[in-house]
């Protein structure tokens, strides 16, 4: 093979690369953003526009400073991991045009770019939808357990005079059996009169 052959086939495989990369990069569901170390953003696929609800122009505009709450503790923390590691992925508040804030989840890795520069991707998703229905079923299991701690129940076997019909509890105290029943659970009494007491209480009203 001739070097003007392996020259050709060496563009080729370079023009194939770079046409597959703009491929994922315009199709891409996720939000993809090129930019550098210092928080330029250099490009920015049509996914991250959407999830910004800005224009590519305004994004690169804006630069990291504009689009990430940098208020966000995290911020400096999963930065220097990527200083230190060279990558690093996790969750931050970003901003859309209006200013509104909203979660995301992202990762982000350093790289050499063919002309030796460095620079660095991240790839972001929105996660508005997933952390409010987090945050409703951690709601939903605090309700549950609080419910679960309001619950009293009566269980083994309880020690009860056959004669005044008190219980006796754990400490030897005897109790009357409604009061025990009321501070030992959720159940609660309402009285009446059975027919066969009335019979013997009432009789001349249960004659006529």
């Amino acid at each position: 093979m001739t070097l003007d052959h392996t020259t050709e086939a060496s563009t080729r495989e370079i023009a194939t690369g770079e046409a597959l990369y703009h491929l994922l990069f315009q199709n891409s569901l996720d939000g993809f953003m090129l930019t550098a170390p210092d928080g330029s953003v250099l490009d920015a696929n049509p996914a991250a526009c959407r999830i910004m609800g800005r224009t590519r122009e305004e994004i690169l505009l804006e630069g990291r400073n504009g689009l990430i709450d940098a208020s966000d503790p995290q911020l400096a923390v999963l930065i220097a991991e990527r200083q230190r590691t060279g990558r690093t992925q996790g969750q931050l508040k970003a901003r859309r045009k209006d200013g509104t804030l909203f979660p995301i989840e992202f990762s982000s890795v350093v790289f050499q770019s063919p002309e030796g520069n460095s620079r660095t991707c991240m790839i972001i998703r929105d996660i508005t939808e997933r952390t409010a229905e987090e945050a409703e079923r951690e709601r939903l299991i605090k309700e549950l357990q609080e419910a679960l701690g309001r619950v009293k129940s009566l269980s083994g076997l309880l020690p009860i005079c056959a004669s005044c019909r008190r219980i006796r509890d754990k400490e030897g105290a005897w109790h009357n059996l409604e009061a025990y029943v009321r501070n030992h659970s959720e159940a609660d009494f309402s009285h009446g009169i059975c027919p066969d007491c009335r019979r013997v209480l009432y009789p001349d009203a249960t004659r006529s």
